[in-house]
């Protein structure tokens, strides 16, 4: 059988060893700053050998600017034990031997014995952690430039040709109106082709146009009744609701969410619309409220379901790109494609999400939806 003091040798083993081999350095030293221990990773973070930094003052690891007041704070802190970085990690920067700095990440620990203060501090080089985060700066920065710029392309070509194809369609116009009786039934078909073109035209450019000014419009936040929100919007709606035999429905009091009132109301007008639009059902019903959802557990999950023609699950997620369409260009009444990405692009300003689940029901469409961190109740 091991005697005591044969475990508690063996135990200082090992505890050498894992010091010895930690990847983290790891340094001690008393309540005067001087290194009592500096193991290996050290030794590479900082380049010099355990040697020459053990009984040297730990401010030799530190640039001028931080050393300078390093035992002002040991004293302080063993004079009314107010504690600023003891027990708390933080970003700090490392002074290498050959005169470079480096950031690093420092946690210190405090260990009392026999009424001696001693400082375990363990450091890591965060170099590459930063130089990572610098260089996803500068690809966040270019890529905002680069949507600036896109935003101001498409509103400069699409107001520039808005125009020319106003005066085209205004002209197609004038042709029907004094030289119809002169065309045959081809030339009546085709200027009749070219007012639908250009009127479509116009419609997918007054869409980029929106879709520009959206982007470059910053949203005016409060905390809004988002059942007065819908009430506002309804009453926008009360004769195509009759003309479609559609009824709306509100399953659940809705919550107060700080948002941009204008903005939300149009994301429900676009889904109620939506919803009415590719819809066979006799008896159109859309329901509006709130659920909970695993992935949420700290936001409101809005939903909007509706018992139309549905969307199959391969294309829950393309329905929101620009212009696209499931159906026949004047199927379902028409229309550029545009609502749900424009639904799309206001969810991402208040930071939320928005995705399609299948209806428990197996028809219609189910549209789910967050406005980021700002709800609440």
């Amino acid at each position: 059988m091991a005697s005591a003091a044969q475990t508690e040798s063996f135990s200082e083993k090992q505890l050498r060893a894992i010091l010895e081999n930690t990847v983290d350095g790891i340094i001690v030293i008393n309540s005067k700053g001087i290194i009592l221990s500096f193991n290996r990773a050290c030794e590479k973070l900082f380049g010099y050998t355990a040697k020459e930094a053990i009984n040297q003052n730990v401010k030799v690891l530190m640039p001028q600017s931080h050393s300078v007041n390093h035992d002002g704070y040991i004293n302080n802190y063993l004079t009314t034990h107010e504690a600023k970085i003891i027990g708390i990690g933080r970003e700090v920067t490392g002074l290498r031997k050959d005169g470079s700095i480096f950031p690093m990440w420092l946690s210190i620990g405090e260990v009392i014995e026999d009424d001696s203060h001693f400082f375990v501090g363990i450091v890591r080089d965060i170099t590459a952690q930063k130089e990572h985060e610098i260089q996803k700066q500068i690809y966040t920065q270019a890529l905002e430039k680069s949507n600036r710029e896109l935003d101001d392309f498409v509103y400069i070509v699409s107001h520039d040709l808005k125009e020319p194809m106003r005066g085209i369609y205004s002209y197609s116009q004038f042709m029907w109106e004094d030289y119809n009786e002169q065309l045959d039934e081809e030339g009546k078909n085709k200027l009749t082709s070219l007012m639908k073109m250009s009127q479509r035209m116009n419609e997918l450019i007054d869409t980029l146009l929106y879709f520009s000014r959206l982007n470059k419009t910053d949203l005016s936040y409060a905390d809004m009744d988002i059942n007065q929100v819908i009430r506002q919007v309804l009453e926008t709606f009360e004769l195509f609701l009759k003309e479609h035999n559609a009824k709306i429905i509100i399953d659940n009091p809705l919550p107060v969410t700080k948002c941009d009132q204008a903005k939300i109301g149009e994301i429900f007008r676009n889904l109620i619309v939506n919803g009415i639009k590719y819809n066979d059902s006799e008896n159109k019903e859309i329901h509006i409220g709130t659920c909970e959802r695993e992935e949420c557990p700290e936001q409101t999950v809005f939903y909007v379901q509706d018992n139309g023609i549905g969307i199959l699950e391969k294309h829950h997620h393309s329905v929101f790109k620009m212009f696209k369409r499931l159906h026949g260009r004047d199927a379902y009444g028409g229309g550029t494609g545009s609502g749900l990405t424009i639904v799309k692009r206001i969810i991402d300003q208040h930071g939320g999400k928005i995705w399609i689940e299948t209806p428990s029901s197996g028809g219609g469409t189910y549209f789910l939806f967050t406005l980021g961190t700002g709800n609440h109740e």
